[in-house]
């Protein structure tokens, strides 16, 4: 499942039977004083993991690289800000190789969740799209399959972003850091809800996210498998 600890034998298998790639996208970044400068990733990772469990595919090693980050926006440190034109070339390049690679299905899964970020990332994928037809490429941010069914997620570094931490690794998390009385955002770099985070809550989003987008997911299989024939035909 995971693309560089398999051999080619196996990769070729995923490519007969399940051909669908996971690219996790995210970011270094301050995100508190309770959790890793790699929460956006670390999270994002662990619940590509999961959803391939149930669609079958690979997951690619998760990109740190993120856009319009804590650093410009307050100066914030342990964070790297790359450039909009960097990210979106680097996803239209990796597309391009999963394409090159044979799979009909590419997820592009968001940990980091910039406005500015996520359209560097989603501009990426429409220089693909442009490009090539027959591909199927979703790129969602990691909360998104949940508000399909109004369950609200996202944040920064708050209830819901640090309760899918400590359901994955909570060795990682340490609310005692936080300091006392009310959180500013501005000021302590998290949501001001940090400190409601349970590992319970994290399970609960981590389920939500599986349940909604693991059909979809089967869905765009579907819909490449049938559709792939004909445009290959077409020399397209």
């Amino acid at each position: 499942m995971k693309y560089e600890e398999m051999r080619p034998r196996e990769i070729n298998a995923v490519l007969r039977e399940s051909p669908i790639a996971y690219l996790v996208w995210g970011a270094h970044e301050w995100h508190g004083v309770h959790n890793p400068t790699g929460l956006d990733t670390l999270k994002a990772y662990h619940m590509a993991l999961d959803l391939c469990r149930e669609t079958g595919g690979v997951v690619l090693p998760p990109v740190y690289c993120g856009y319009q980050t804590m650093k410009p926006w307050m100066g914030f440190h342990h964070t790297f800000e790359f450039s909009k034109s960097l990210v979106t070339q680097f996803v239209f390049e990796h597309l391009e190789n999963l394409y090159d690679e044979g799979f009909k299905v590419m997820v592009v899964l968001m940990g980091h969740y910039g406005g500015k970020h996520v359209e560097a990332v989603k501009a990426g994928v429409a220089q693909f799209t442009e490009k090539h037809r027959y591909p199927k490429v979703l790129a969602i941010t990691d909360y998104e399959p949940a508000s399909w069914v109004q369950v609200k997620g996202g944040d920064h570094a708050g209830r819901n972003e640090t309760s899918l931490l400590l359901h994955y690794r909570p060795d990682l998390v340490d609310l005692a850091e936080l300091p006392d009385g009310e959180l500013v955002h501005a000021r302590d770099g998290c949501s001001v809800d940090a400190k409601e985070a349970s590992a319970e809550h994290g399970a609960f989003l981590a389920k939500t996210f599986v349940e909604q987008a693991a059909p979809k997911v089967r869905e765009l299989l579907a819909e490449a498998c049938r559709d792939w024939p004909v445009l290959v035909s077409r020399g397209e």
